[in-house]
Order: structure tokens, then C-alpha cells, then sequence
């Protein structure tokens, strides 16, 4: 597939997720799909391991919303850059509701052979997500005295 068409199959990808069809996001992977991010304790490995995770997402954060910000191409590699936005309202990572929005950023750098995904990396700002629902508090830097 040409560069472009990676880039389209990435846009399909977040339109689906936003239209909560799970089914055509699922069909622009792989049968043999690996995704890495931070909050897995291992890789999520196939379609079902994906759409338990999505589906987790979706039931922490119904109004999750992914805007894309940028996407980059290189060969069979797209990266795409998004804002997440959303509210707390269920059980998300075991965290109980806490009805607080989120703000977030991520980065996903996926592989793709024959039209599908092959490989994804997740990397999330975790932390700010977390601070915003009350579960991670940063302690704010202190001013450096001359």
C-alpha cells in the first residue's frame, strides 16, 4: 500500500473508534496483531485482546472522543498523533467513576502489511490522564532561587 493509503486506513481506524463501531475498527487489523502500551502488563496480542481493551476504554470514558492532530508515513509505518478527550464516568483501569474530564495526548506508532495493522505502540501521557482523575498527584516544581 502506498503512503497515503496508510495514512487513510489510520483515519478509518480513529472514525471508527469514534463511531463506537468496534467491528470496522477490528477489520483494519490483522489476525495476528500485537499492541504495546504502558498500561498492558504484557502485549494485548489479537482482535479479541483489542476489542476487551477498547471496550474497557469505552465503559470508563463513554464520551471518549479521539481527534487526530498528525499523521506521519514512512513506508509500511504510520504514526498518528491524537488529543483524547472524555469523561470519568465507570470503572476505568480499576479506577471507580470520579465524573472529572480528561485532556490527553497520545502517539501510536502502528505497522502495516497488505492493508492491515501488524504491530502497535501505544505511548500515552498516562500521567496527566491519571492527575485529572485524582489518581496521580504531581507535586509542582519549585521555582530555582538565584
Amino acid at each position: 500500500m502506498s503512503e497515503k493509503e496508510n495514512a487513510q486506513l489510520a483515519q478509518q481506524a480513529i472514525a471508527a473508534f469514534n463511531d463506537r463501531n468496534l467491528d470496522a475498527y477490528l477489520a483494519l487489523l490483522d489476525d495476528s496483531y500485537e499492541m504495546q502500551t504502558e498500561i498492558a502488563s504484557a502485549p494485548l496480542h489479537g482482535k479479541q485482546a483489542v476489542r476487551q481493551m477498547l471496550e474497557s476504554y469505552l465503559s470508563g470514558i463513554p464520551d471518549m472522543r479521539i481527534e487526530i492532530e498528525q499523521i506521519i508515513t514512512s513506508g509500511d509505518y504510520v504514526v498518528v498523533r491524537t488529543h483524547m478527550t472524555g469523561t470519568h464516568k465507570g470503572t476505568f483501569l480499576g479506577i471507580p467513576a470520579t465524573n472529572k474530564r480528561i485532556d490527553s495526548h497520545a502517539c501510536n506508532v502502528i505497522q502495516l502489511r497488505n492493508g492491515k495493522a501488524v504491530k502497535g505502540r501505544l505511548y500515552a501521557d498516562n500521567a496527566t490522564l491519571f492527575q485529572q482523575i485524582g489518581f496521580l498527584t504531581i507535586p509542582k516544581a519549585m521555582a530555582a532561587k538565584p
